[in-house]
């Protein structure tokens, strides 16, 4: 979800089917399917704001998390990598990396409206300028569910995985076609506030690896974190981040549910 926020040293974020008849031989095969887990395994954390000044103490608390989890982190200085390096973001990626945590660069789609260039330009900045050692992967905001833009998100993770091993993160915020799971290492099936996740219906996710599938929830109050995390696991989502802020606040400030 791309945020629009001013903030101390950074512009403006522009951020039925029914069932054949188990008799008939020609009856299609249905894809193995997992028991859903039973544990978080790992987090993915949007942590846009910037990592001194008026954040700084968020960016210190995700330096301090102690956790046997996988820590992806989400990182923005300005709708993207910017034009140049900044060096408040070079040395909290350092940081970050020092932790082991896997560090995402934001890069926003506009839903498959976005040029495909100047997506491409985006992506490769944030190896050129923070280093192809340095940024894990990349994480695709306002993803399209539609299956007329597959073959533009097929195009973009074949040019991120040029870069090498890299991680290729889809973000449509809802539930997408199993299909798009062959174009991501990971997908965010939902990102939306907590009420809105109580009502949320998962499409079948079971014969994807569970982490692969991501749960975002914010807004959620603490008496609701429970019921999140069994809700995603249950659906088959134990790449998580659940926070108590709002649609803003969520995303400058670390959520104090981690673990």
């Amino acid at each position: 979800m791309k945020k629009y926020l001013a903030l101390i040293f950074l512009t403006n974020f522009t951020f039925s089917c029914g069932g054949a008849d188990s008799t008939q031989s020609n009856q299609y095969p249905q894809p193995p399917q997992n028991n859903p887990p039973s544990n978080i395994t790992s987090y993915i954390i949007p942590l846009y704001s910037y990592p001194i000044g008026q954040y700084q103490s968020q960016w210190q608390a995700l330096y301090k998390l102690q956790t046997s989890k996988q820590v992806l982190v989400i990182i923005d200085p300005n709708s993207g990598p910017g034009a140049q390096a900044d060096p408040n973001f070079t040395n909290a990626i350092a940081t970050l990396k020092s932790k082991d945590f896997k560090v995402l660069g934001y890069v926003h789609t506009s839903y498959g409206q976005r040029d495909i260039q100047s997506v491409e330009d985006d992506i490769n900045n944030w190896f050129s300028l923070y280093g192809d050692a340095n940024i894990d992967g990349i994480f695709l905001d306002e993803a399209s569910t539609n299956d007329q833009y597959f073959s533009y998100y097929q195009t973009l993770y074949n040019y991120i995985k040029s870069f090498g091993n890299k991680l290729v993160v889809l973000n449509p915020g809802t539930n997408i076609e199993l299909k798009f799971f062959n174009i991501a290492d990971k997908i965010v099936v939902f990102e939306d506030s907590e009420s809105n996740y109580e009502t949320f219906a998962h499409n079948n996710y079971l014969s994807e690896n569970s982490d692969n599938v991501c749960t975002i929830v914010y807004s959620a109050p603490q008496d609701k974190v429970s019921f999140v995390e069994t809700k995603s696991l249950q659906n088959n989502s134990s790449c998580d981040y659940i926070t108590n802020g709002d649609n803003n606040t969520g995303y400058f400030y670390l959520s104090s549910y981690l673990k």
